[in-house]
């Protein structure tokens, strides 16, 4: 979504962004099917809908995401109101807000750790 004013007033735009021009604070919509293009805070989702983390976790099964907000001490990677930058939407329909782009993803970091090793 992207924010015009026309006549002295706001008006939101639902319009197609390539991943690499998201900053954060945008607002993202994402369907079953989708790759997720960054690192997004879920702020609306439907109910049963799913992730798959394989290409940061391993793990084969789906994972399901949520609104709610974890209580402390829960690591963001944990996060069940978080979808990451190179995973995959299964199953539902989310809206979020990009919080990390490229380098500064989850899987960004994950990177840059491997070639520092």
């Amino acid at each position: 979504f992207r924010n015009t004013f026309q006549g002295g007033k706001k008006v939101v735009q639902e319009q197609w962004i390539e991943p690499g021009d998201l900053v954060p604070g945008e607002l993202v919509v994402l369907e079953a099917g989708d790759k997720i293009p960054a690192d997004i805070r879920i702020t609306f989702c439907t109910e049963g809908a799913e992730v798959d983390n394989a290409a940061l976790t391993g793990e084969s099964l789906p994972e399901a995401r949520t609104v709610e907000v974890e209580g402390e001490g829960v690591a963001v990677h944990e996060a069940h109101n978080v979808c990451f930058f190179g995973t995959t939407v299964l199953k539902g329909r989310m809206k979020g807000i990009v919080f990390a782009t490229g380098d500064d993803t989850f899987l960004g970091q994950i990177n840059e750790t491997m070639t520092q090793c």
